[in-house]
């Protein structure tokens, strides 16, 4: 009788993640879109004259076309805050009463507002699009797969410790398949159970499988921590090396408040885990702290004793694991650096620096488990509070950015579509799920060995 009532407590548990998750990802976009433009917008200056009215704020107007010295605005519409020659200040449509501008209007571009030094004229999303450097987001693409090959090596290097043996050529395909279901098929089942299941038919043993795996994901998120902070305390150094004077959004040197928040949380964030590590790896402070004696009194699954003694083993091979969070780095840093390249393309100006720091802490936010998949709304809405709200770029570009970054690994997911069609890989079903939390051993009839 308590598994009708257990399977409707899970059912709901997983109506209200997927409830929140789409919350999210809702009020994430419509923050974001709520910003943005898909046509060019021209920005009046604040205190500028225009027959007679004098706008009260900085105003953002679409485009109609534009020269080197004029720009044609659409005023239909558009609601602005003008003070009229009586002195009375209103907000209303621009082209009613009290007002009464036309509906298009040509302007000079000296009556807009300056960013850098230029007239300030944002792109839509149909510029960007239009106008984006097409080469510069080939190089990312092209870069983005790096990571795969990398965290196969890495993947391999950490099933050895277990005496788990396959080639790399497996860890590969799994990955590009782990990825590939993550992806394209998200839900309770997600590709690190798919890679789990096909180990341990490989190898025949589950719980080590489940143990690499996870540790191979942590190992990726503690590098993507890592690339942050040390990007974050590199361009604090540069900036403070650079600056002549007080701290200036705009030119991006001096003292930045936001980097330095950056390297605090993830200073703190790789504080936490060296001593968490320290605690569980340490033989020495498990006999003073008794952690050994409260695991074996605790009434826990015997999966979870026998992933602990396979855990500890790691603590013998520290060369090996130094060398994993190597190459996590490497692997972790080329997701920002395609940002940098595809943020360019989109003529984006922030620093690399930024890019590098910013990036990885908007991949880590849309990795959370109560996150929409691939961090809809969410890496939208980090990107632009880094690098719009501090007035380097605009909404069109960072929105652009936010899209770079996601779609161009989704790109290369694509190829594990290519085993999963040939019948090769399939989701587990409940049934293989309940035996690799059971910790039973999976027949070894492996169809990946191929």
């Amino acid at each position: 009788m308590p598994q009708p009532h257990s399977s409707s407590q899970h059912h709901a548990r997983r109506l209200v993640l997927t409830v929140l998750k789409l919350a999210i990802a809702v009020l994430g976009l419509w923050w974001v879109l709520g910003q943005i433009s898909w046509h060019d917008t021209a920005v009046i200056a604040r205190g500028q004259t225009v027959r007679a009215a004098v706008f009260m704020r900085a105003t953002r107007l679409p485009v109609i076309s534009r020269t080197p010295r004029t720009v044609i605005v659409r005023l239909t519409g558009q609601k602005i805050q003008v003070k009229l020659p009586s002195g009375k200040i209103v907000t209303a449509d621009a082209t009613r009463y009290p007002i009464m501008f036309p509906r298009q209007l040509m302007l000079p571009v000296s009556y807009l507002a300056k960013a850098g030094g230029h007239p300030e004229i944002e792109a839509g999303l149909h510029s960007l699009i239009v106008r984006a450097n097409g080469w510069l987001l080939l190089a990312a693409l092209i870069i983005v797969g790096i990571p795969f090959f990398l965290t196969a090596w890495r993947w391999q290097l950490l099933m050895s410790v277990q005496n788990m043996h396959l080639s790399y050529a497996q860890c590969l395909r799994l990955n590009f398949v782990g990825q590939f279901y993550s992806t394209f098929l998200p839900g309770t089942t997600s590709g690190d159970l798919v890679k789990i299941l096909y180990t341990a038919r490989v190898t025949g043993q589950t719980t080590q499988s489940a143990v690499t795996v996870l540790l191979d994901r942590v190992i990726g998120l503690v590098g993507l921590v890592m690339v942050a902070g040390i990007a974050a305390t590199i361009q604090l150094m540069v900036n403070s090396a650079s600056s002549a004077g007080p701290f200036s959004i705009a030119t991006g040197t001096g003292s930045d408040p936001v980097l330095l928040r950056v390297v605090l949380l993830t200073g703190s964030l790789l504080a936490a885990t060296l001593v968490g590590c320290i605690l569980y790896f340490s033989a020495r402070l498990r006999r003073r702290l008794g952690i050994d004696a409260i695991l074996n009194r605790l009434p826990l699954p015997e999966f979870i004793k026998h992933a602990d003694r396979s855990l500890l083993a790691y603590r013998n091979h520290l060369g090996l694991v130094a060398g994993t969070f190597g190459l996590s780095l490497i692997s972790q840093s080329v997701l920002p650096l395609a940002g940098f390249l595809a943020g360019r393309a989109f003529g984006m100006h922030a620093s690399f620096g930024w890019f590098m720091a910013y990036i990885p802490l908007a991949a880590l936010a849309a990795s959370l488990p109560i996150m929409p998949p691939q961090g809809i709304g969410v890496t939208e809405a980090i990107l632009l509070h880094f690098f719009v709200t501090r007035g380097v770029d605009t909404a069109s570009q960072s929105f652009a950015l936010a899209q770079a970054i996601r779609f161009l690994p989704i790109a290369w997911n694509l190829l594990g579509a290519y085993w999963v069609v040939r019948g090769k890989f399939h989701r587990p079903t409940p049934t293989e799920v309940q035996i690799i939390e059971s910790d039973l051993p999976i027949p070894t009839t492996a169809p990946c060995t191929e």
